[in-house]
């Protein structure tokens, strides 16, 4: 097993290969080590035959909260801004079933790469946030073309566009959510689906996605993907986005 520092990785003996953001003291927001850690966790794990299914989770109170705000100051930002257009197409690429268990709030590109993800289990603790437009910025991780298809429109365009935060429950019954369960009782209920899921015959899992994530789709959402990182790129150094940054960074300094 490879050494991490931001993640959490282990394999278990049903086969489920469990990946956990694990920087709870930021809220586990996703630095630039995470997103190179994140590559290779979902490399290692989809290339390992014992690998039946591949879980998301976080640790400490937080699914994610994004990514990490300080990227911006790093010396190699200009150079890595694409770093979660290049997760994203590394998503759609993954064979194996993909499970998120959503224990707590989930901000920014913590929601948008759920939509690659065959099934979001969600504490009814959890949030879904996507606050692109206070930050001069839009919709990324191909969120705008999946979320109108899974949510309709208006509710894709109220979170992408207007920045409302919806609930676990209130995205269970629009379809973005599979199951929601009392956040006590989170861990526990959903583990023990993961379980059963993992009883199932890998190869079964695997054809099964292959068709419903079909080779035209993939290729979909993969433009998708490339037209809004272009559109971000445009943004990134926007008089809207530059004044965001400087607002945030100005709120933390007087923290």
């Amino acid at each position: 097993m490879k050494d991490f520092s931001t993640l959490q990785v282990e394999n278990d003996h049903d086969g489920v290969c469990w990946i956990k953001f694990n920087r709870p003291q930021k809220y586990n927001a996703v630095s630039f080590r995470m997103y190179d850690e994140l590559y290779l966790a979902l490399e290692l794990a989809d290339g390992d035959p014992q690998t039946k299914l591949i879980v998301f989770t976080g640790n400490g109170r937080y699914f994610t909260s994004g990514n990490d705000q300080n990227n911006i100051t790093d010396p190699e930002s200009m150079d890595r801004r694409n770093a979660f257009r290049k997760l994203v197409d590394i998503l759609i690429e993954i064979k194996k079933p993909l499970i998120a268990l959503v224990n707590g709030p989930a901000v920014g590109m913590g929601v948008t790469m759920l939509v690659h993800f065959d099934l979001v289990f969600a504490s009814d603790a959890a949030t879904f946030s996507t606050p692109f437009t206070n930050l001069g910025l839009c919709a990324e991780g191909t969120s705008s073309y999946m979320f109108p298809r899974i949510m309709g429109y208006s509710k894709a365009a109220e979170m992408l566009m207007f920045n409302r935060k919806f609930s676990a429950q209130e995205l269970l019954d629009c379809g973005f959510v599979s199951r929601v369960f009392p956040h006590s009782l989170f861990e526990a209920q959903s583990k023990a689906l993961i379980k059963e899921y993992a009883q199932l015959g890998s190869r079964a899992l695997v054809e099964g996605k292959a068709l419903i994530r079909y080779k035209e789709f993939r290729e979909t959402l993969h433009r998708v993907n490339e037209r809004e990182s272009r559109v971000l790129d445009d943004l990134y150094t926007s008089p809207e986005a530059m004044e965001a940054v400087m607002k945030f960074f100005s709120r933390k300094s007087k923290l």
